[in-house]
């Protein structure tokens, strides 16, 4: 085979090519830090590094969305700490309302403040949160959750619907409360009266005994298993009082002393053995927000005159139960927002682990180590030296100087 001149120049120019490609490929690395910049380099690497990149990507959306919900809980827990302050000031003054010193002016101007303290509740219960939705709307987040109707009560108009957040590929946790569960559907004060008026006085001695044994006795699906009848016998005097649900109850019978019952005070005055059996039900739960039972209050304070005695203190009774009750509802809301909190914050360190672990993984797999990429971008010079030093060498002999 004939070598030519020619022959020996190209040679030389892609020796020369290949080793300043070689150099550019590792300046380029020690650059970027990344082993490949294509595909068709490491095609396995690739596909790695694509799918570790998409995890972290993930692990950094759902910090950034743990981060919002935090923030959406602590608004709600603040808001709801504002809640507890305005009804414990509103059960002060009912508490106030029941002196009997008091002038019908002076329960006027109980009743201006209750009014004050009605509207802040008012406010509170339709908060908004940054993006102008209505915390406690339920689903319905463009929706005003209360409102007045015409006949001055006030309205839920939300749903039951909680926003969900992923904060993590498997995890969801809520970020808002509805105002159905949290001031809608509270308990107002669970009460008995007489069926047959002859001769039984009626009247809650403690309510939350009473209410305990509601919870556990009332009969939702046949309401007649909600009376009772009371009876007494003579000689010995004894009373008796049997429930049509089965329940029955028995003691020493004084007239005119009052029977406990479950909380309930009942007293009769007939004779042992006298009279006819007396009955009594208790009457059918019901559910209702504070705002409503704040009028009722507002209303008897403007007009205490027009009410009996038994009427005023039954009101009052009925009032501080109900803002009792929402105390507890929004006393449990709090305690779920805050295990919700902590529940987050151990996800979102679980979250910020992993992350971490993936992206260690994708550079063990796309980047390279530094100090070999500039041991091999100073090997790559001095390959690409040598080669231009052969190259000038070849290229300047002839033939002449082998002859």
């Amino acid at each position: 085979m004939r070598v030519t001149t020619n022959m020996t120049y190209q040679s030389s120019m892609r020796a020369l090519q290949k080793a300043s490609e070689r150099l550019d490929k590792a300046s380029e690395q020690m650059t970027t830090g990344d082993k490949f910049a294509t595909a068709g380099e490491d095609p396995t690497g690739m596909a790695q590094k694509l799918s570790l990149s998409s995890k972290i990507t993930a692990f950094q959306q759902y910090s950034t969305n743990g981060s919002l919900l935090d923030s959406s809980l602590t608004l709600e827990g603040t808001i709801l700490d504002s809640v507890t302050t305005n009804l414990q000031s509103a059960y002060t003054l009912t508490q106030k309302s029941v002196n009997g010193a008091m002038s019908a002016a002076d329960k006027k101007s109980i009743a201006s403040e209750l009014e004050q303290l009605q509207t802040q509740l008012y406010d509170l219960m339709n908060s908004k949160n940054a993006d102008g939705e209505y915390i406690f709307g339920g689903n319905q987040s463009q929706t005003q959750p209360f409102v007045k109707n015409d006949a001055g009560g006030y309205e839920f108009k939300g749903d039951t619907g909680q926003r969900m957040i992923q904060v993590a590929p498997s995890v969801q946790i809520a970020a808002n409360d509805s105002g159905l569960s949290v001031f809608q559907q509270v308990a107002t004060r669970r009460t008995v009266s007489s069926a047959t008026a002859t001769d039984l006085a009626i009247g809650v001695s403690s309510q939350s005994e009473f209410d305990s044994f509601f919870r556990n006795q009332y009969d939702f699906t046949t309401p007649a298993n909600n009376q009772y009848t009371i009876s007494t016998t003579a000689s010995p005097d004894q009373y008796q009082i049997t429930g049509n649900n089965g329940y029955t109850q028995s003691g020493d019978y004084i007239p005119g002393e009052a029977i406990n019952f479950n909380g309930v005070a009942l007293t009769m005055t007939a004779v042992a053995g006298s009279g006819p059996a007396q009955q009594f039900n208790l009457d059918a739960p019901t559910n209702d927000n504070v705002l409503n039972s704040l009028n009722k209050m507002i209303e008897v304070l403007k007009n205490s005159s027009a009410l009996t005695e038994e009427e005023w203190t039954s009101t009052v009774a009925n009032v501080q139960t109900h803002i009792n009750n929402t105390l507890d509802r929004v006393g449990i809301t709090q305690g779920a927002i805050g295990g919700r909190q902590n529940n987050l914050e151990q996800i979102i360190d679980s979250n910020s682990a992993l992350e971490t672990i993936t992206a260690e993984a994708r550079a063990n797999v796309s980047e390279i180590d530094l100090y070999e990429a500039i041991s091999n971008v100073s090997l790559q010079e001095n390959a690409l030296t040598m080669a231009q030093q052969a190259f000038a060498k070849v290229n300047t002999s002839t033939l002449f100087d082998y002859l």
